[in-house]
């Protein structure tokens, strides 16, 4: 195989690479403050309660105390990124939530 033929393969490999590096710097870090608008659901096992960020992060707020409701509407919370663990096995866990409602409807 020629130099020519193994260049896209490389740039390929490259781009990947960085991709790779961006996503994992954009995660957040523990201790960090996240907000964000969204909508409250069930996750994968009872009672846990999550929401996707904007980029499809998913987001652990089974410690949201009241819990938010179900309604169709959206929530806008801020909190700080957790190390704690969850029982839930899903999603960045998040402590310190506070949330409100917003007169925003959910898309599903």
């Amino acid at each position: 195989m020629s130099a020519a033929h193994g260049t896209p393969v490389a740039a390929i490999a490259l781009l990947a690479g960085a991709l790779i590096g961006a996503a994992a710097q954009a995660a957040p870090q523990v201790g960090e403050r996240v907000a964000l608008t969204a909508c409250p659901h069930a996750g994968v096992t009872a009672p846990c309660l999550t929401v996707n960020g904007p980029d499809g992060t998913v987001y652990n707020i089974t410690a949201a105390t009241p819990k938010p409701p179900f309604n169709g509407r959206m929530i806008r919370l801020r909190a700080t990124v957790s190390d704690k663990l969850s029982a839930c096995l899903q999603g960045i866990v998040l402590d310190r939530i506070r949330w409100t409602p917003v007169r925003q409807k959910c898309a599903n």
